[in-house]
């Protein structure tokens, strides 16, 4: 088993639909996407029991010897951004720029969906 990364994100956001699509473009290891509202989530994480999933993002990594890790706040930047694929930083800025736009549109105005 190889070193795989298993996003979860809230579906109803299309912000962070499309953040979860793009980050398999610019990762260097197997970005998998789970519906925060995914009622078998925590069946395959039990990690995630009693963790509000929909709140903020997050993701379990799951190590080649199959051991999950929860990643979330600033500890999943940081080892995001040690996973950014070679030739994909230009992608990889982008994206984090349009993250940090969304988040001060959302902070602007917070009755705004994201």
């Amino acid at each position: 088993m190889t070193l795989s990364l298993v996003v979860v994100y809230d579906g109803a956001c299309g912000s962070c639909s499309s953040i979860a699509a793009t980050l398999s473009q610019v990762l260097t290891v197997p970005v998998i996407v789970r519906s925060c509202r995914d009622p078998h989530l925590t069946r395959e994480f039990p990690l995630l029991e009693g963790i509000p999933r929909c709140v903020a993002p997050l993701a379990v990594m799951r190590g080649p010897d199959g051991a999950a890790t929860l990643l979330r706040g600033l500890r999943l930047m940081w080892r995001g951004a040690g996973l950014i694929a070679p030739g994909r930083y230009t992608a990889a800025v982008r994206l984090a720029g349009w993250i940090a736009w969304q988040r001060l549109l959302h902070l602007a105005w917070p009755s705004r969906r994201r």
